[in-house]
């Protein structure tokens, strides 16, 4: 595959000339071209589940509290002995993205890092191995910069009409492992009049579709493989077609000793508990007994954070909750198997730390014992990493782009000063 730096090479060569540019009537952007939606757009600015922030429209449907045997206690998680790791494979997936703002246009790129843990008694190399996949966009502002000829430079995402809505699934082209960047268009038209949220919106596209397409990357050696997967089970900004495709490359992961969890972080953000309290009151008075929990009160907790330690004790976990995120129903109506169980990680080690971990409920159902030692491992690696589980911070380093964007940057300058082009600066934050 053609290296990150050099995607824009064709690109750059369409560039019209100065003198040309000014000469041509004002013209706005394509409309013939992929643009987002407004429902993409607004997902930007979606908390981890995507919540209502007044609570009027949960952003769970109904909550299943029983899905493990018994009452709906923390449960200890003790982490894996050295027999539990050996001939293990530990590895995680996490993406980024980043875009240059030239005002009539924007260069965005992406990269998804699948980095890989070997653990064993025996030295058995490789230790540890990495595996990127890349992607780019071009965003077009303004329809006169670029000559004719930039389709014989640019990738074309044909739209697919899915729930009688447009969509522009990527996961396939990507798949392909085009040299070419996507070409797609700013919408004027949208609720979200900022071209620099609609570039936004097409690098974390993109980088969600490369972290989905990564899952070929998971190794499959025939040794217990867990893969920790960064952010919620469905990804905010993929279509629902990618989604599904993506995901069901796991379900014969059962049957090859192969476990996903997807692994947030971000606790901050996510209301899962707040709402499973205002739907189940039996599973309010359980867990604050006596102490007048009401809705109200409950309405005014802005984060499970302040939860959880009234929860869970340092080494703990909930119960693997079943909550399908109200923007997904589509994803699980298709494909149930893929219907998220979620459940809290409370760290042992000050400073303490939570993760909140999602597994597809295909894989408790066919594997209980499994998951309760996927769960172990990774409770072990947040431990060994404090602020996330180890691989996944070692995998955030692998993926990010500052250099990639410099390079590209000092190589658009160049083509636009040989063509005495210039275009002002947008004031960004």
């Amino acid at each position: 595959m053609v290296g990150l730096t050099k995607q824009f090479n064709g690109v750059l060569k369409c560039l019209r000339k100065g003198e040309d540019y000014k000469s041509l009537p004002p013209r706005g952007p394509p409309e013939d071209l992929p643009s987002l939606s407004d429902e993409e757009l607004e997902a930007l600015d979606r908390t981890l589940e995507g919540r209502d922030s007044d609570f009027k429209n949960y952003a769970y449907d109904k909550i299943n509290v029983g899905i493990e045997d018994g009452e709906p206690n923390p449960k200890d998680v003790r982490l894996p002995s050295e027999d539990e790791l050996d001939k293990v494979n530990i590895c995680s997936i996490d993406g980024s993205n980043q875009k240059l703002n030239y005002s009539s246009f924007y260069f965005i790129i992406a990269r998804s890092a699948l980095v890989i843990f070997r653990y064993s008694k025996e030295k058995n190399k490789p230790y540890h191995s990495t595996h990127l996949r890349d992607g780019s966009c071009l965003l077009l502002v303004d329809g006169n910069v670029f000559e004719e000829g930039i389709g014989l430079y640019t990738k074309q995402i044909p739209v697919v009409e899915e729930d009688e809505k447009k969509q522009y699934p990527i996961l396939n082209l990507i798949e392909q492992n085009t040299k070419d960047p996507f070409q797609v268009t700013y919408d004027p038209s949208k609720s979200n009049k900022n071209p620099a949220a609609h570039a936004l919106g097409w690098g974390v596209k993109l980088q969600q579709a490369l972290e989905l397409s990564s899952l070929n990357d998971v190794p499959e050696d025939g040794n217990f493989t867990v893969c920790i997967r960064d952010g919620p089970l469905f990804s905010t900004s993929v279509s629902k077609r990618d989604t599904v495709d993506g995901l069901r490359k796991t379900i014969p992961w059962s049957n090859k000793k192969k476990v996903l969890v997807s692994c947030s972080k971000r606790v901050s953000e996510s209301t899962f508990l707040v709402q499973a309290l205002l739907q189940n009151i039996t599973l309010r008075n359980y867990w604050f007994p006596n102490q007048e929990v009401t809705d109200d009160t409950l309405k005014r907790v802005p984060t499970d954070k302040i939860l959880l330690p009234r929860i869970l004790k340092p080494g703990q976990r909930t119960p693997l909750m079943l909550g399908i995120p109200r923007a997904r129903t589509e994803v699980v109506k298709e494909e149930e198997k893929l219907s998220p169980l979620i459940c809290y990680y409370f760290s042992r080690n000050k400073p303490h730390t939570f993760i909140r971990m999602e597994i597809p409920k295909f894989m408790w159902d066919e594997n209980k014992e499994d998951i309760e030692k996927a769960i172990k491992i990774v409770a072990w690696q947040h431990e060994l990493g404090v602020k996330a589980p180890l691989v996944q911070l070692f995998a955030d380093n692998q993926c990010q782009l500052q250099n990639e964007i410099k390079v590209i940057e000092r190589q658009t300058n160049l083509a636009l000063n040989e063509r005495e082009l210039d275009f002002p600066e947008d004031y960004e934050k």
